[in-house]
């Protein structure tokens, strides 16, 4: 974790500590203990739809739990979702970059080996926009311990098209942006009450499975 320190605003970044809905879970657990009350994830994950390619950028309005940690922290259902505050603050803080930015659902899994064509097809026409390793799980621990949190994913690869992950100057771009922005949202956002003048406001940088920082 790095405290970082820009003229009006303080955040930390948090990085290189694994892959997954358990990795991701437990960081958000230690950063609500050390009295965190916002979180943003900045990751990356595999498109659902044609018109996504790599380079775009997903805001998760929900995520459907087919991961294994949200089922200990909240009652069970198909989906968990964010701060619906903290998620508008990140969409806005990314409307002024020349980035394509879309807002929707996406599909949390354990399992990156097993993603069917079958489950492909159907998320995908339910308007499923992309399948990451991490988000339902941070949407359910944040509910948990009350802290608002909210993600957003540069896509990398693609699953409808079955198009392995290449390195690509558009999503690493993508990633940097996502990652000013979020910075952005932190400061701007009244999601959650403000910390006291001895709290952190957090940043979490989630390393996806597909492209990690």
């Amino acid at each position: 974790m790095h405290l970082v320190e820009d003229p009006g605003r303080r955040f930390a970044l948090c990085g290189g500590f694994g892959l997954g809905a358990p990795a991701a879970g437990l960081v958000v657990e230690q950063l609500a203990a050390l009295g965190a009350r916002r979180v943003i994830t900045v990751g990356t994950a595999a498109s659902l739809q044609h018109n996504l390619g790599p380079g775009a950028l997903v805001v998760g309005a929900t995520a459907l739990r087919d991961e294994g940690l949200s089922h200990h922290y909240l009652p069970p259902g198909r989906t968990a979702s964010p701060s619906p505050a903290l998620t508008q603050h990140l969409t806005e803080a990314l409307a002024p970059y020349d980035q394509p930015v879309t807002r929707g659902p996406i599909w949390t899994t354990d399992a990156p080996y097993r993603e069917t064509t079958a489950e492909v097809t159907r998320y995908g026409a339910e308007g499923i926009l992309a399948a990451d390793m991490e988000a339902a799980a941070v949407f359910a621990v944040g509910h948990c311990r009350t802290v608002a949190v909210a993600t957003v994913l540069a896509i990398a690869d693609s699953l409808v098209d079955r198009r392995p992950r290449q390195h690509s100057p558009d999503t690493e771009h993508a990633l940097h942006t996502a990652l000013a922005a979020a910075a952005q949202a932190l400061h701007t956002s009244t999601a959650s009450p403000q910390p006291s003048a001895n709290t952190r406001v957090e940043l979490l940088v989630n390393r996806s499975r597909r492209a990690p920082l």
